[in-house]
């Protein structure tokens, strides 16, 4: 008999291995794990819009925006709440960017409305916006008629993220509402942030930017799914064999990852502890929710470009392993470093909020970032010694020890 506090480390493990046999063992098999030329997903017609599980009864609005290169992105709006707004003027515009594997549906795996943050937002007299980024079901459109069905369609990673993403949101926010934009996001959502700084003039259109398990740095992290992936250069391998993208929503892996967590014993938050560390404050009964919207299809030049990082300690470019490539593209023969400390404006209102057992934004990592921002004279910070990864948006205490400094972070410089 195995001791009942070893089954989610023992079933964290057992997916970790599956996912790794999956990712290898299934290249030349008929399963749908992995995108190629002939891979086809049917587009999503549902959308968050329309499963009250997920708005829980708020009004929500659907548009779609082009990016400069041709992305069609899904995004959401609640313009009300229940409660009448009092205040006055316009309602300032909040966007949330999600993370990576998920979707905009992340911000509402929670049990009540009052637990979920773009919610929360908009009793506190928020115009809140959501995003999808490129690959995920509900942005999986293309203006040249490819609907993610080619290699081309994949080739990107957070820099493009950063690049094009996140402008065609903001723009179209300040298009509809008139107002500079207070930026939030979780995960990769930050990552996709500090990039944008080295693309694009960031503070023209956002007011103030509340990051989330803010991800830069990844030398440090005690994941150990993406520790092994990194250093066994797992991506690169997939790559190799002309493979676009990774979609792990399918059998039998679903199958699986359903079975783990309906063991006796088993909290499936813990089994994903593997992977975010032991996040403190889920309720267990959401993780159905959770897992009918996650993971979403990644591109393996993302992985790729995430498990770089992991093995160089540095925030940069992706590398595309050759001097004369790297030339091409970048006009330098090695990936340009991400200089968060010039890029970013010393007056800049930026909140860092993070979590000690947090397993992808290491503490460390996080206090790196900071460091290098510490000439910056408008930088907060809020650390959660007891929130790992998935708390900072699926807590049902974040409600309580953590939303309410965030809204008075924006309330506090809405007028600069």
């Amino acid at each position: 008999m195995y001791e009942p506090s070893l089954i989610p480390q023992m079933a964290a493990y057992g997916w970790l291995i599956c996912v790794m046999l999956l990712m290898v063992g299934s290249l030349a098999s008929s399963q749908n794990v992995l995108g190629h030329n002939h891979s086809k997903y049917p587009p999503d017609l549902s959308t968050i819009c329309h499963d009250d599980s997920l708005t829980k009864g708020y009004k929500c609005e659907d548009y779609d925006v082009i990016t400069d290169d041709g992305y069609v992105l899904r995004m959401h709006r609640f313009p009300q709440g229940r409660i009448n707004y009092r205040g006055r003027g316009k309602k300032p515009p909040v966007y949330l960017q999600h993370g990576v594997l998920v979707d905009a549906s992340n911000w509402f795996t929670v049990s009540h409305a009052d637990q979920a943050l773009p919610l929360i937002l908009v009793e506190a007299g928020f115009d809140v916006w959501l995003g999808n980024t490129r690959g995920t079901r509900y942005s999986r459109k293309h203006v040249s008629g490819n609907f993610s069905n080619s290699d081309d369609y994949w080739d990107f990673t957070f820099s493009e993220m950063g690049k094009y993403d996140l402008p065609a949101f903001i723009d179209f926010v300040i298009l509809q509402t008139g107002q500079k934009v207070h930026y939030m996001g979780h995960s990769l959502g930050t990552t996709q942030f500090f990039a944008a700084f080295s693309e694009w003039k960031v503070e023209k259109k956002v007011k103030t930017a509340t990051l989330l398990s803010p991800i830069s740095f990844l030398n440090h992290i005690t994941a150990k799914g993406a520790i092994i992936a990194a250093k066994a250069y797992i991506p690169e391998i997939v790559g190799t064999f002309g493979i676009s993208h990774i979609n792990l929503k399918v059998q039998p892996l679903s199958a699986i990852t359903y079975a783990l967590c309906n063991f006796p014993g088993v909290n499936c938050w813990e089994v994903f502890a593997g992977f975010s560390g032991p996040n403190c404050c889920m309720n267990a009964s959401t993780v159905n929710l959770y897992l009918h919207n996650w993971p979403q299809a990644a591109p393996i030049k993302t992985l790729i470009h995430l498990s770089q990082n992991i093995r160089t300690g540095v925030f940069s470019k992706y590398d595309y392993g050759d001097p004369a490539t790297n030339l091409q593209h970048y006009g330098v023969p090695e990936a340009p470093i991400y200089d968060l400390q010039t890029s970013i404006p010393k007056d800049f209102p930026l909140m860092l909020c993070h979590g000690g057992p947090d397993a992808l934004a290491d503490p460390t990592d996080v206090q790196r970032t900071l460091s290098l921002l510490s000439s910056h004279r408008n930088i907060h910070q809020i650390y959660m010694d007891n929130y790992a990864h998935y708390d900072f948006v699926n807590a049902m205490t974040a409600k309580d020890d953590l939303y309410p400094d965030i809204v008075n972070f924006i309330r506090t410089h809405n007028h600069r």
